[in-house]
């Protein structure tokens, strides 16, 4: 068990780089959780801060005051205009409306609209002109039917906002589970580290004379090799135990009652492969540190930008992710957002789910093919 032994010890030689991995891993994934984590379980409407100069004094005008007070801050102001300028300026207020004397004559009966001000610039203006333009519209609606002034006051006043329920589709009471962040950036670890350390690895077996020295032995060439897939199996499972150990730690009752364990394990094993058998190829290519670092960084963060790790699929263009299909990682996270997403893993999400894990081993197999004609070709 020589090729294992030297194995293991190259690799105990990196165990710095494996620590400082596992660190940057956990920190990141707990910086994540904590900003983008909590997911609203229902909806609610923003809120700003409205300004209104009310020359009116009306029934009208109140309850187009009381309106607006339903969804946001009211700020009664003096019709003044340096004073004005100033409360949009400090940010007091997004938006000034003047109610005109006559509000009800020339706003709702009539044809004349609000004078509105604005801060430059933001959407908020658009957000509270859209409220008071559905006063206006249902006012006049209402005075078009022979209401009177006090008689649309008290109906606007019993209209109430529309009722918006969240469907909770995933079971997760309409927040994204804790441990989805942890395997959703598990490729970062996976692809980073066992590409650093198995590079490392054979990188020194092609050092010096120990090539020739290895082909002279008396060892077969099939068993140094056996022994060498049977330690990078080792290290491979090693890190895959502590990653599952750590989500069983932190998660665990969420996680396994979630009904999806099995598949988020299974999901993030074959992973492991893919990343372990793109290790090996980036190893079989690579000559020096400078050029393992290159690789390794371009790998990693390339795969994990472009395929939903660090950015969310719903925010990539179109392009970018029919691109990203030709990456493994693209269909890892494809399977971890149908596990995220899906009550039950039945029927449709299940063949998605087995099809997405299939192409990842596709990729795997390719990578495979791709070492041994590059060894074969080194060799010769």
């Amino acid at each position: 068990m020589s090729v294992f032994k030297v194995y293991m010890k190259i690799a105990k030689k990196n165990i710095g780089i494996i620590l400082l991995y596992l660190v940057i891993f956990f920190g990141v994934t707990v910086m994540f959780q904590r900003f983008a984590g909590e997911e609203p379980q229902g909806y609610t409407t923003e809120s700003i801060p409205v300004g209104i100069v009310d020359e009116d004094g009306g029934t009208a005008a109140e309850s187009l005051i009381d309106y607006i007070g339903l969804s946001n801050d009211v700020v009664l102001l003096e019709n003044d205009t340096e004073s004005l300028q100033e409360e949009l300026f400090y940010r007091n207020v997004d938006y000034i409306v003047r109610i005109p004397e006559g509000f009800m004559e020339k706003c709702i009966r009539g044809d004349e609209s609000l004078k509105v001000t604005a801060v430059p610039g933001t959407y908020t203006g658009h957000y509270a002109e859209q409220q008071i333009s559905n006063f206006i519209n249902f006012a006049r609606s209402y005075a078009a039917a022979g209401f009177t002034e006090e008689e649309i006051a008290s109906v606007m006043a019993e209209r109430t906002p529309a009722e918006v329920n969240l469907l909770d589709q995933g079971g997760n009471g309409g927040q994204t589970p804790s441990y989805a962040f942890f395997y959703r950036y598990l490729p970062y670890l996976f692809l980073s580290l066992l590409c650093y350390v198995m590079g490392y690895i054979l990188m020194g077996f092609r050092r010096g004379s120990l090539p020739r020295r290895m082909r002279a032995s008396a060892v077969p060439a099939r068993r140094q090799s056996l022994e060498g897939l049977a330690a990078s199996g080792v290290i491979a499972l090693a890190l895959w135990g502590i990653c599952t150990v750590a989500s069983l730690t932190v998660y665990g009752r969420g996680f396994l009652t979630g009904g999806r364990a099995g598949w988020y394990l299974l999901n993030s094993f074959v992973l492991l492969i893919v990343s372990l058998t793109l290790a090996y190829l980036v190893g079989t290519l690579v000559k020096t540190s400078d050029a393992l670092n290159g690789s390794v960084n371009i790998l990693s963060l390339g795969m994990c930008f472009l395929c939903g790790v660090f950015v969310e699929m719903d925010y990539l263009s179109g392009g970018v992710r029919k691109a990203a299909q030709f990456l493994p990682v693209y269909w890892y996270e494809t399977v971890n957002d149908l596990l995220t997403q899906s009550t039950k893993i039945a029927g449709s999400v299940r063949t998605e789910v087995l099809e997405g894990i299939g192409i990842q081993l596709v990729f795997a197999a390719a990578f495979v093919c791709v070492t041994l004609a590059v060894s074969r070709e080194k060799k010769q």
